[in-house]
């Protein structure tokens, strides 16, 4: 299925309801979600990495906890929320975001499909890469200072999706970015 497809299909999500897009460090999560975000109406996105505290965070109790009180719970129920966010230049939480439930919202990340999210979200897109293809864009994207974090950091998301089976619970899998949305 090219992008103006899954466009189409993704037309059907109301506001109060979420698309989550999950699939390893530099496969396209946040390019996808910026492009959805300019194509469909009324939509806010969420970037895990500003949920995550910090490197060792992105897999934790403490993390989908927090996503599900604080986040996803609140959107199901068409509360208005709030959450907090992560400052990885400072290490902590610096700021936080007033949010009202009546728009669509897209959490994109690593681990935004996982199976205690699932029950809250309304369509899953999987953007798969290789570990040697991801690591290229994230360093071109974030600074060679972070290659020993990323490696690491890639040996804990494909055990959290060997766990988590993300990509078999997905809507609509592809291998990065839907080509059509990059020509």
């Amino acid at each position: 299925m090219d992008y103006p497809d899954l466009l189409n299909n993704l037309t059907a999500v109301k506001s109060g309801q979420i698309i989550a897009i999950d699939g390893p460090a530099g496969s396209g999560k946040t390019t996808l979600a910026g492009q959805l975000q300019r194509d469909l109406n009324n939509v806010l996105v969420i970037h895990m990495d500003d949920l995550y505290m910090g490197w060792q965070d992105a897999f934790s109790a403490r993390l989908t906890a927090s996503t599900i009180n604080n986040i996803l719970r609140p959107i199901n129920t068409s509360i208005d929320f709030k959450y907090n966010l992560y400052d990885w230049r400072k290490n902590l939480f610096t700021k936080s975001e007033v949010i009202k439930s009546n728009q669509i919202f897209i959490i994109e990340g690593v681990s935004s499909g996982q199976s205690q999210f699932r029950p809250y979200i309304s369509k899953l897109i999987w953007l798969d890469v290789s570990d040697e293809i991801g690591l290229t864009r994230v360093l071109a994207r974030d600074g060679i200072e972070i290659k020993e974090q990323m490696l690491s950091f890639q040996l804990a998301q494909r055990e959290h999706f060997a766990s988590e089976l993300t990509e078999n619970a997905a809507d609509y899998r592809y291998e990065g970015v839907p080509k059509t949305l990059l020509s």
